[in-house]
């Protein structure tokens, strides 16, 4: 895997983490989300939470590891709010890639979230939903989604991609979140039929975009 790759890879397994620790996440942050003194030095992601900020640093063992590792440090002397937090990339911290579901098995899968919806049991339907989400996401662009991804970004190249309208990424959205909680053990969270529904639509829309080959 291409450094470069191996960096993202590492940076997308990390957000689920950071998220459930209460943090908002920003990776390669935009500049007006940084503050002033680090604007000569951009962290790979920041993570924010009202008691504290995170600048996070990516890292493979080498000279130039050390230069930035230090820059990092010095950059953050003298400011108590934010904590540097480094993660090393090797063969266990980057996330094995994922071989695309055949068309078929896709097909199934929705089949088996209509049926949950159907028999009301609103919150398994929903998880599969996501996975089958992930799994057509992968057949239509294998270069962007050959690793795990986390439900925002799967969202947001869907979107850029133009394979989801902007109207139907604002609906999945706030469902990632649902997603999020659901898995992290927000048992009492509920799902509502009407999302349900239009996530069911997104769903089939995508399956035609996916080559029958």
């Amino acid at each position: 895997m291409r450094p470069e790759a191996a960096e993202i890879a590492v940076l997308e397994n990390i957000v689920p983490e950071l998220e459930a620790e209460g943090f908002d996440v920003y990776t390669r942050p935009s500049p007006h989300l940084l503050p002033a003194f680090m604007h000569g030095h951009s962290p790979d992601a920041i993570a924010l939470r009202p008691d504290k900020k995170l600048a996070i640093e990516v890292l493979r063992e080498g000279p130039q590891a050390k230069q930035r590792f230090d820059m990092a440090q010095k950059l953050l002397s003298g400011h108590d709010e934010w904590e540097l937090r480094v993660y090393w990339i090797s063969s266990s911290t980057i996330p094995k890639m994922i071989e695309a579901a055949p068309r078929r098995a896709i097909e199934e899968t929705i089949e088996t979230v209509q049926e949950l919806a159907r028999d009301g049991r609103a919150a398994p339907a929903l998880l599969m939903a996501w996975a089958t989400l992930e799994a057509l996401g992968r057949g239509l662009l294998p270069g962007e989604f050959a690793n795990p991804q986390t439900p925002r970004r799967l969202v947001e190249v869907l979107a850029s991609q133009g394979y989801i309208a902007p109207s139907d990424a604002d609906r999945l959205r706030p469902l990632a979140e649902t997603r999020n909680r659901l898995i992290h053990g927000g048992l009492q969270k509920t799902v509502r039929t009407a999302e349900l529904k239009s996530f069911i639509t997104i769903l089939k829309t995508l399956l035609s975009l996916l080559p029958k080959s």
